[in-house]
């Protein structure tokens, strides 16, 4: 797993242990976790009533296959036998955790996927195979001729499992409609030919396209041949959290918001800490994350590699317009990652001694690798990983001798001793410690945690799974804790297990509570302007 900034020594040499033994391949499950996958239903599929649930299982000494329903025992099958009845379940996302165990009750390994389910009298379980037939576009029809920013498009969508429309236009997402009440805006684009798209949806997180229609309009918009140019886009006022499976904006249309409003630097030792690095223009290499950040992200099980695709780091800024295109990419409000950049780095990202100067204060929390000898893998030369898990490059490196060498980096301080895959982007660039970072976060709002918070402790990993059901159907409705809402017990524990590398279950501790703090009093650099 990997840890994070702030745990105890005896916590991290717990970690150490935990993560050598997971690199070796010993740590209990780690030789199994594959000998046994759910192939139907496939993750995000809508089900109703009484559903199998087909696996296959190679576990050796497999004797039964034990079904969970968010955490909670289902009942004991034969292999390849295993039911799933949804009657009675709200309706909504739910976790199905298959374990395939020996005749003596050992877990040989488990596989789980998440399912809506949608108990409609009559409604047959949809197919995740996108159908054109269950989706028409009524009105307008193909190449009529429109105007004006409130075009209606008019759909009839029997597609099964449908929760809400994307308007796609020339094949790029604008927006995301009650079934029904798709609108589209001509006066956003030139005078000519578009192809309009709307895509049928099931419900987010993960939704699934169940079906899509396409039309082509000719815009004719009056007094140009091409629209009125628009103002140059302005900055939202905040950005604030979005709940789960909410749709992002783009990288580009974040960086533009941003840029148009900027604030001045508050943190001028990010931009030149006296030696060549300019660490909030630098980022990664040629401008391109490598190839193995991809393939490895993130260090182990808690969440899928899909949630960092979109991780490159590629925008610049002062400190505080980086943080705001980081909150916009991610949904994530802006004054979180403010806070949590304070308590964890007072706002630093600079090491002069990594770049031939002296000092460094972005490294953190210490740990001490011996024997280094890096070792190759495919797609990169030489890689700073030994085969018992030591993170080589850390050795002697920041100024700080070879016997004790900084783990977290980056002005959020992500543990880099063993997320070695970040190297050297997360010490180098500011954006990209930022842009990894709320990558997590975002994951982890979205409920792709559930996995590796319940193979914790059940009760936190059932707890998680409805933090994320209640910020997603409710995010303002009031939570469990006095005086926080549904949206905001999941992002502060969302935020909390950065340092823990637990869930928290609304369990207050000092690392949260110095975050509350912060966010209260804004006590980052130009925090009380």
């Amino acid at each position: 797993m990997c840890l994070f900034s702030g745990v105890s020594r005896r916590t991290v040499l717990n970690r150490i242990s935990l993560i050598t033994l997971l690199l070796l391949g010993f740590a209990k499950g780690a030789a199994h976790a594959a000998c046994v996958k759910i192939t139907s239903p496939v993750n995000g599929a809508t089900v109703n009533g009484t559903v199998a649930v087909a696996t296959v299982d190679v576990c050796k000494r497999a004797w039964s296959e034990v079904l969970k329903i968010d955490g909670s025992n289902a009942g004991a099958f034969s292999p390849g036998t295993v039911v799933f009845n949804s009657v009675g379940l709200n309706e909504g996302l739910h976790r199905i955790t298959v374990k395939s165990e020996s005749s003596d009750s050992v877990v040989l390994g488990t596989a789980s996927v998440k399912v809506n389910v949608r108990n409609v009298a009559a409604t047959p379980t949809p197919t995740a195979t996108p159908t054109s037939s269950c989706i028409t576009i009524t009105s307008p029809k193909n190449n009529s001729t429109v105007s004006g920013a409130s075009v209606a498009i008019k759909t009839t969508d029997v597609c099964s499992g449908v929760w809400f429309e994307n308007l796609l236009v020339d094949g790029s997402h604008d927006g995301s409609y009650a079934p029904g009440q798709v609108v589209f805006n001509s006066t956003q684009v030139s005078n000519g030919t578009h192809q309009i798209t709307v895509t049928s949806q099931s419900i987010s997180p993960g939704s699934v396209e169940l079906g899509s229609a396409s039309l082509v309009l000719q815009v004719k918009n009056s007094g140009s041949p091409t629209p009125t140019p628009t103002a140059t886009p302005t900055p939202a006022s905040h950005y604030s959290m979005l709940p789960p499976g909410a749709t992002l904006p783009s990288e580009s249309t974040c960086i533009t918001q941003v840029n148009a409003s900027p604030l001045p630097e508050n943190a001028p030792w990010n931009e030149n800490d006296g030696s060549p690095a300019e660490f909030n223009s630098n980022q990664p290499p040629a401008g391109a994350v490598p190839s193995y950040f991809y393939q490895n992200a993130p260090c182990c099980t808690e969440l899928p590699h899909s949630d960092f695709a979109h991780v490159d780091g590629n925008y610049s800024g002062t400190t505080d317009d980086l943080i705001r295109i980081t909150a916009c990419k991610w949904g994530i409000d802006e004054d979180y990652v403010r806070a949590q950049a304070e308590i964890e780095s007072g706002w630093h990202q600079d090491c002069a001694a990594a770049h031939g100067g002296t000092g460094c204060n972005e490294g953190g929390d210490l740990n001490n690798p011996n024997g280094c000898t890096p070792i190759s893998i495919t797609g990169d030369a030489i890689t700073p990983i030994t085969p018992n898990g030591t993170f080589c490059e850390l050795q002697a490196f920041g100024g700080v001798a070879a016997t004790s060498q900084y783990a977290s980096w980056s002005i959020v301080q992500s543990k880099v001793y063993y997320e070695w895959f970040t190297w050297p982007m997360m010490e180098e660039s500011t954006p990209f410690g930022l842009d990894y970072r709320y990558a997590e976060m975002r994951g982890c709002i979205n409920g792709d945690q559930y996995s590796y918070f319940y193979s914790q402790n059940s009760s936190a990993g059932t707890d998680y799974q409805n933090a994320v059901n209640s910020a997603q159907s409710n995010p303002q409705g009031p939570s469990s804790v006095s005086g926080w809402n549904n949206l905001q017990y999941l992002a502060y524990g969302c935020i909390e297990t950065h340092y823990s590398g637990s869930w928290y279950s609304g369990v207050t501790d000092s690392y949260l509570s110095a975050f509350l703090e912060s966010l209260s009093s804004a006590s980052w650099p130009g925090g009380n302007r």
